[in-house]
């Protein structure tokens, strides 16, 4: 119920995909300490399958908070020209007003790259003595250079958590049920898009 047919306005859209996202934090908070034998009370079958679909939901939301923001760019690296760092715009932007929408629960690869650009340039001019050999060296290797994958990656560490805690769920979960069915398989959907969203973005550690 926040898609853009139902919750037209933009502003209002994003609040409502970060109250969801809180309350569905707020739900696995109550279980996630009870996850596992060791605990004094743990979780029966339903409440980790509960827990777990809490953990894959809200992930998903807070890459819709971080990456779906209509932002787009040609390539996750800016492009050096003279003394500046650029990341252009996909072409035509204008006559993509209908797929490029804010907060509507697509990520499109230009609008990831778009927000990924964004922060690799503000990175770069932090640390502009080597910017030349920063960008290089990020254009032909799969994780970003240590002199800005903090600040460039930092932001992103809440999908790393969420990916921790969905993957003790799901361990716990294959050890009671198979995970082969279509009712489960949302689950590790979730985790592996998450994994090679990461990836491509180059914060995999």
């Amino acid at each position: 119920q926040l898609s853009r047919a139902v919750i037209p306005d933009n502003y209002t859209r994003a609040e409502k995909i970060s109250e969801s996202r809180t309350n569905l934090d707020s739900a696995s908070a109550e279980l996630q300490d009870y996850l596992g034998d060791n605990s004094s009370a743990p979780l029966d079958v339903d409440e980790i399958l509960l827990n777990t679909f809490a953990i894959a939901f809200a992930m998903q939301l807070n890459q819709i908070m971080i990456f779906d923001n209509e932002t787009t760019s040609k390539t996750k690296f800016p492009t050096r020209v003279g003394n500046a760092q650029l990341c252009a715009p996909v072409d035509n932007v204008a006559d993509n007003t209908s797929v490029l929408i804010p907060s509507d629960g697509h990520i499109w690869a230009a609008e990831r790259d778009g927000m990924m650009c964004a922060r690799i340039k503000n990175a770069i001019e932090d640390n502009a003595s080597g910017a030349a050999t920063i960008v290089s060296w990020m254009a032909s290797n799969k994780e970003l250079h240590s002199s800005i994958y903090a600040t460039v990656c930092g932001p992103l560490e809440s999908l790393t958590i969420y990916l921790s805690r969905l993957a003790l769920n799901l361990t716990e979960l294959k050890k009671a049920i198979s995970l082969s069915g279509d009712n489960t398989k949302v689950l590790e959907l979730a985790d592996n898009s998450t994994k090679a969203m990461m990836a491509a973005v180059g914060c995999v550690k």
